[in-house]
């Protein structure tokens, strides 16, 4: 006679959850639980602009851009991009890189595509799937309320792994509003904040009605110590786009200090100051010709005109100084459910090295509940199958009675 498996709940349908119930299906009864009508909203709207799964990058060089240093390492580097691409290929999505390194399913395959792949899989895997279920406590000795459109109910089992998401895109689900319940259980959270965001700017009239939705192409762009290159496009409230993404964190942390923010925009980060100068026509040069001289568009030069002074027109050398380095001040980041990806949620103090909760050793945590921060450009779906997996297979270890570093029973 088969002795009967451990039972383990999973709270969250999301990238997280969907790799921890893969990972235990083998030797747990596993029951996925999902507030929402389906499992991976979010990721199917994730995937909406093409589907970047992670970044095609050894494990070294992927944990430098997760903050902070040091929280996620070890979950990446037990589960790194080639780990992920192999698990996806066992399911027949096949992958490619891109020019820039970044991962996508190959062409042909939709983001729909690759989560019902996954999702039929954990299907044959055994895995119970419970919809429209939303979890509302649990207990020391695993007790788990749920609701339902018919009623509450109470379950138990022997683990849970909780894959709750962050507070972006709560039209997704994903709202955060499951920090309540975490103080009521006596766990510590913080507030979520907005990343991977646009920035607010006080645009004079002459770009906000001439020049809304054009492109800042190949710019860099500096906040503090934070340094992106991409591209930004103009919108009626200030900047997004992939240069302005990365040097959030840098942004958010001066408005905590009460400081203004500014960003420093190099609109030509290829070229040094020396080379510019070389294009300057013999004499004064005026606006036109500096435009032609540097390649300069409309955008580009409303953009300088704006935020400097006539003396900076008057000398090929102040205006070419301007062009390396534009300074324009923040106002502050765009709302919390405008944002890519969120931070705060769960204290790290909260959990143990193994991703179990201190004062409830049975249950895990992954994903985006956790409190770190990435860049777009696949890391952020590669960190949230990194934990999912992690947590699992610690989780794993601990039904099994294998001693871990770091965590308390």
């Amino acid at each position: 006679m088969k002795a009967k498996k451990p039972k383990v709940f999973i709270v969250g349908g999301g990238p997280s959850g969907l790799m921890a119930a893969w990972f235990l299906a083998e030797n747990f009864e596993v029951n996925l639980f999902e507030k929402e009508k389906m499992a991976g909203q979010k990721f199917l709207v994730a995937g909406k602009g093409g589907l970047n799964l992670t970044r095609d990058l050894p494990a070294n060089d992927l944990i430098g851009y997760y903050s902070p240093s040091g929280f996620m390492d070890e979950a990446i580097r037990s589960f790194d991009s080639n780990s992920l691409r192999k698990w996806l290929e066992n399911m027949q999505i096949e992958t490619f890189t891109g020019s820039s390194g970044k991962v996508f399913p190959v062409k042909g395959l939709t983001p729909s595509d690759v989560l019902k792949a996954i999702t039929n899989e954990l299907s044959r895997r055994g895995v119970i799937f419970h919809l429209n279920h939303k979890l509302e406590s649990f207990s020391d000795d695993m007790v788990f309320t749920f609701s339902n459109p018919e009623g509450i109910f109470n379950e138990s089992c022997d683990f849970a792994l909780l894959a709750f998401g962050g507070a972006s895109w709560p039209q997704t689900g994903s709202d955060g509003k499951w920090t309540a319940m975490f103080g009521a259980a006596g766990i510590k959270t913080s507030s979520f904040e907005p990343s991977n965001c646009g920035v607010n700017i006080v645009w004079p009239d002459a770009i906000r009605q001439h020049h809304e939705g054009k492109p800042l192409k190949n710019i860099s762009v500096r906040s503090g110590d934070w340094v992106s290159k991409g591209e930004a496009l103009i919108t009626t409230y200030g900047l997004e786009g992939s240069a302005i993404y990365p040097i959030v964190p840098a942004i958010r942390n001066q408005l905590k200090e009460g400081s203004v923010p500014e960003i420093s925009i190099d609109l030509k980060p290829f070229n040094s100051l020396d080379s510019l100068l070389a294009r300057v026509p013999g004499g004064k040069a005026g606006t036109k010709e500096y435009a032609r001289a540097f390649n300069l568009n409309g955008q580009e030069m409303a953009l300088l005109k704006s935020f400097s002074n006539k003396e900076a027109f008057s000398d090929p050398l102040n205006f070419a100084g301007l062009v390396k380095s534009l300074t324009v001040p923040v106002h502050s980041l765009r709302p919390l459910d405008e944002a890519i990806s969120s931070v705060g949620g769960l204290d790290p103090e909260e959990v143990n090295p193994d991703f179990s909760l201190k004062k409830f050793p049975k249950i895990f945590v992954a994903g985006e509940m956790l409190d770190w921060d990435a860049p777009t450009g696949g890391f952020l779906l590669q960190a949230c199958f990194a934990t999912g997996h992690f947590a699992a297979n610690c989780l794993q270890k601990k039904a099994r009675g294998i001693p871990q570093a770091g965590s308390e029973d």
